[in-house]
């Protein structure tokens, strides 16, 4: 005898597929919004770890790899590095007020992270990279936790209107 062919299994609230959505349209929203809410916060801790990572990086860095990346670092701090500075500080402020928009059920803070992405993927073409592994896996992470929440974002109905 199959599932759906019992009355009880039809008017239970475990439905697999869109039968479910009819019976109760709120359930599936409210879930989609506690999943996004706990990704940001999960992205908001990874984001942190890195930044904590990224200044003991050279630290973290085989001897031969931490002397070169401090070679090619150079010791002039010039316009290229202030513009350096502010293109990643204007970048990660306009990242968190698109988490916290996100937080709030903001579609705008959806595109706005999706913008500050592509353009911070784009920097990574510019200059060659040298970062200890551990940076590298919480970097990774962070991807996919950033992936969920634009997938939140833009393919739930998280961000919909209403209660």
């Amino acid at each position: 005898m199959a599932i759906a062919a019992l009355p009880e299994a039809r008017d239970s609230n475990w439905h697999c597929g869109g039968e479910g959505r009819e019976e109760n349209p709120g359930m599936d929203k409210s879930k989609a919004r506690l999943v996004l809410r706990t990704c940001i916060l999960a992205l908001f801790a990874l984001i942190v770890l890195s930044i904590g990572l990224a200044v003991l990086s050279d630290k973290l860095l085989p001897t031969e790899l931490a002397e070169w990346h401090q070679r090619n670092a150079g010791d002039d701090f010039g316009f290229a590095d202030v513009f350096a500075l502010l293109f990643w500080g204007l970048g990660l402020l306009l990242f968190f007020v698109s988490m916290i928009g996100l937080f709030f059920y903001q579609r705008w803070a959806a595109w706005l992270m999706l913008a500050v992405l592509l353009v911070f993927s784009l920097q990574v073409i510019f200059s060659p990279s040298v970062e200890p592994g551990l940076l590298t896996f919480v970097g990774g992470w962070s991807d996919v936790v950033t992936g969920l929440v634009l997938g939140l974002a833009f393919f739930t109905d998280a961000l919909s209107e209403g209660a």
